[in-house]
């Protein structure tokens, strides 16, 4: 028989390439949603930035579209400037603080605030990874990184954050980097050990530091306007098993990055840590950032205790 025609369609859009756990775990959720809802609705899934980038992406939902994208708290600040917190630099030391954040009532308040922008969080927890740092020459000490191009994605945390550090910081899209590295346009860029290897910068970068300068994760939003066009019981199930795919991306994303460090030497990499010192000093040069955005009036004053006291709790 012809397959059923769904009443629903969300096109869900993400930067990752085909294969990447967030991608993999994307599929997952189609699929799941599929079962749930006898394909009454359908997801469908269109990796590497098939239907634009973020910003597009999001005015399209804004204007009542059935699309779907991925958002990390530095892309929901524009909306809600607090969400920004979560991509501050040595913010988490384990993926277990990430869920008591995301289920704390600071979160929650958050996400009422997004809604009044228009903006639905459908999924979260999705751990997008230990940013690393990928540079042409070995990074030891925050000497070594003064002046260099690195670089970042296009959001003011990611900036602020690399000029504290001393780097020259070069934001472009994702797609731009392999070129920018081989022509010396930039020195370096910084992601998962995974988002490095799939998009195969270590054919142009050979020294990987790990910085694990932020712990990043993802969630995917919808505009609210689509949303609210669905019934609640799809509503609740898109939820569920949106739930479910983070945790198949997560186990999908410690798999690989196990294997990224083997697969990055094998390919050439120098692969190194910081000495305890250094990482201090980097920490240290980063940390202003918390107290810049707060006192510039970017977040409410008192953010970064607030947060501190959730994940201590």
């Amino acid at each position: 028989e012809a397959a059923k025609t769904p009443t629903y369609v969300l096109k869900l859009c993400h930067e990752q390439t085909d294969g990447d756990p967030i991608d993999l775990g994307c599929d997952k959720w189609a699929e799941l949603v599929s079962e749930r809802t006898n394909g009454d609705v359908e997801i469908q899934v269109y990796p590497s930035s098939q239907l634009g980038v973020k910003a597009d992406l999001i005015e399209m939902m804004l204007l009542g579209q059935n699309v779907c994208t991925i958002a990390d708290g530095s892309y929901l600040m524009d909306y809600v400037p607090d969400f920004g917190v979560v991509m501050g630099p040595y913010l988490f030391t384990d993926w277990d603080l990430m869920y008591k954040l995301t289920a704390s009532d600071w979160w929650a308040e958050e996400e009422a605030e997004l809604y009044d922008q228009g903006l639905v969080i459908a999924s979260t927890n999705w751990i997008y990874g230990d940013r690393q740092l990928m540079t042409n020459k070995p990074i030891t000490s925050l000497d070594d990184l003064k002046g260099m191009k690195i670089r970042v994605p296009n959001n003011d945390i990611s900036v602020t954050m690399f000029n504290l550090l001393g780097a020259a910081a070069t934001p472009m899209a994702l797609s731009e980097v392999y070129t920018s590295l081989s022509q010396g346009v930039v020195d370096g860029v910084e992601n998962p050990l995974t988002t490095l290897y799939n998009n195969n910068f270590q054919e142009v970068c050979k020294y990987v530091t790990l910085t694990s300068h932020q712990m990043t994760f993802s969630n995917f939003i919808v505009g609210v306007q689509f949303w609210e066009s669905l019934p609640e019981e799809y509503q609740q199930i898109i939820k569920e098993c949106g739930e479910e795919a983070a945790e198949y991306n997560n186990e999908k994303y410690d798999e690989q990055s196990q294997l990224m460090i083997e697969k990055l030497e094998a390919a050439g990499c120098t692969i190194s840590e910081l000495s305890p010192e250094n990482l201090a000093a980097f920490k240290e040069a980063v940390v202003a950032l918390y107290q810049d955005y707060e006192s510039n009036g970017t977040w409410t004053p008192g953010l970064y205790d607030r947060i501190q006291q959730i994940l201590a709790s």
